[in-house]
């Protein structure tokens, strides 16, 4: 893949140039370019969507950036991931050495619907058998989601919805609040397609394959690292068709729709992570 860079600016700032690139290619099929801007100025432009749930990124040579204190540059490229209730302002620091300088940048807020859902009662009350599976499966997940901080590809710049989902309705949004037989839940992060069980899955985009597994709560699930910390996850699935290592594309089929795990019928949960903050698919999908 084409790196494409193009200079926002070059300002003197405690001494040192800031020369800030960014990576020109607007992330497939969201519609936004690389124009983010921040409050100030003289502040670097960002690619991706900056509202809850969004995904901003670029690239800084020669600088380290940090958000909350944690450095999130490597190889010169940064990514944030904007939770679901990410707040309406976003501080960046560019640091050369000691020298650094703070951004700002708007963050646009949003509003989520309520969701009732019933399913088995066993996915609701857990024995502590059950309860010391679902910890173990979640501490799974996240040192997945960990280990792909280190993978440097840049394909999460490359997502597309795979033709065949495009005429299955959407059964639940990012961000909802989960109601399960009457009782309150977290809310959900991911995007619901209601496919029949076999239909073909395909990634949203090039990747690895970091987590091939069946789950307690996921059902069946496929994690697919596309770089940077960002990972797709599907879940449910009736049959998983790779296994961990395996590099794959938009025309390997990874697994087929199904109802497995904590599921009220065939459908397929696919889910967007960078590290440990779930953001959603939609917003790079062109899913309204």
């Amino acid at each position: 893949m084409k790196r494409l860079l193009v200079p926002y600016s070059r300002k003197v700032i405690f001494g040192w140039f800031l020369n800030v690139l960014v990576i020109a290619i607007a992330v497939a099929g969201d519609g936004k370019h690389c124009n983010i801007r921040g409050v100030q100025e003289s502040a670097p432009s960002l690619c991706g969507v900056a509202q809850q749930g969004g995904m901003l990124y670029g690239q800084i040579i020669g600088r380290d950036v940090y958000v909350r204190g944690e450095k999130i540059s490597r190889n010169d490229v940064f990514v944030i991931g904007l939770d679901r209730d990410e707040p309406k302002i976003l501080e960046l620091k560019f640091c050369k050495s000691k020298d650094c300088n703070t951004y700002t940048y708007q963050i646009e807020q949003r509003k989520y619907i309520e969701q009732n859902i019933n399913v088995d009662d066993k996915f609701i009350k857990y024995s502590p058998d059950v309860e010391k599976r679902m910890n173990r499966e979640a501490e799974q997940v996240k040192s997945a989601r960990k280990g792909a901080l280190t993978d440097t590809m840049l394909h999460f710049m490359e997502f597309s919805l795979p033709d065949n989902l495009k005429k299955h309705r959407i059964s639940g949004v990012f961000g909802s609040r989960r109601i399960f037989n009457g009782v309150p839940k977290r809310p959900h992060n991911g995007l619901d397609f209601a496919a029949p069980t076999g239909t073909p899955i395909y990634p949203i985009a090039r990747g690895t394959v970091i987590l091939a597994d069946d789950h307690y709560m996921n059902g069946k699930i496929v994690m697919v690292s596309h770089g940077h910390g960002v990972v797709s996850a599907y879940l449910h699935l009736s049959e998983i068709s790779v296994k961990v290592g395996d590099k794959v594309d938009g025309k390997n089929i990874i697994g087929k729709v199904g109802a497995t795990g904590r599921a009220s019928g065939a459908h397929l949960h696919l889910g967007l992570y960078h590290g440990q903050t779930a953001i959603d698919p939609a917003l790079f999908l062109g899913v309204n």
